[in-house]
């Protein structure tokens, strides 16, 4: 389970998770839980639900409002609430809020539940990707401690870097070391070196940057299906397997996913190219 958010500047945390979704090389769940509104099924997919194939009020929200009299501990099924992604066969989405005021109805023991039930989804052979938005008061913070990987995203500009130094600092309160990472977004070599001097951290994931590509995961231009052998998905793809063995191959030694603030993030989660 990794999970992906921003500081500020829209760096391109919603991007990393399309893209990521696109060359993921195995079942895959998407969590849209951005508390002030979700992007994903409005940008990436918003054409599919214009024309009536996608459904926001099926998602996070219904999970919630459907569960609210259990318990975190319980058996709780995020599947009824997942749609496919239509642009990728082998991914389900959890759609996310519609609106900012919803998440007043949400509350910290729907996001616990929530966290909880994509954490057990992902010790079912399925890994899951998050995307939560802006770290701020709202942020669901059962979502970043049930992750194997807290990802940052940043882009090579001096003024991401200056902004994720307090979400970093902030984060390091919550999240294991070795549980934390950056997402370099339209990176470029000089640019990715800047960031990790300025920040002290080598990178968990490096995406280059490809404007046209980019637009289709985050606008939906060509109904966000961009040709597969683009810049970004190419990188997207190499990212995403490199990442799905290097966490799945740690909850093997561990023996188990369900407790992941015990996961210690082995050295090839950190990005070499």
């Amino acid at each position: 389970m990794i999970t992906i958010l921003s500081s500020k500047g829209a760096p391109g945390a919603t991007t990393a998770v399309a893209a990521l979704t696109c060359g993921w090389p195995g079942p895959v769940v998407i969590a849209d839980t951005d508390p002030t509104g979700g992007d994903l099924t409005v940008g990436w997919l918003g054409q599919w639900l214009v024309d009536g194939h996608f459904h926001r009020d099926h998602g996070v929200l219904s999970f919630v409002t459907s569960t609210r009299h259990e318990s975190p501990a319980g058996p709780l099924a995020v599947g009824p609430h997942l749609q496919q992604v239509p642009v990728a066969a082998h991914a389900r989405i959890l759609a996310g809020l519609s609106n900012p005021a919803q998440q007043v109805s949400i509350g910290p023991s729907g996001w616990q539940r929530l966290a909880s039930a994509l954490a057990a989804r992902a010790g079912q052979g399925c890994d899951v990707l998050v995307d939560a938005g802006r770290y701020g008061p709202t942020t669901p913070l059962p979502l970043l401690a049930a992750a194997d990987l807290v990802l940052v995203a940043v882009r090579p500009r001096i003024r991401h870097a200056l902004g994720a130094g307090p979400v970093l600092a902030g984060l390091r309160r919550l999240v294991e070391p070795a549980r934390l990472g950056l997402a370099i977004c339209a990176a470029t070599p000089a640019g990715s070196r800047d960031i990790q001097r300025a920040l002290g951290m080598t990178p968990g994931l490096q995406l280059p940057h490809d404007v046209a590509t980019a637009a289709a995961l985050s606008d939906g231009d060509d109904a966000g299906h961009p040709p597969r052998r683009t810049p970004l998905l190419v990188a997207a793809h190499h990212e995403a397997t490199r990442l799905a063995a290097a966490l799945n191959d740690t909850a093997t030694e561990c023996g188990h996913r369900d407790t992941p603030a015990e996961h210690q993030v082995p050295a090839a989660v950190g990005s070499g190219s």
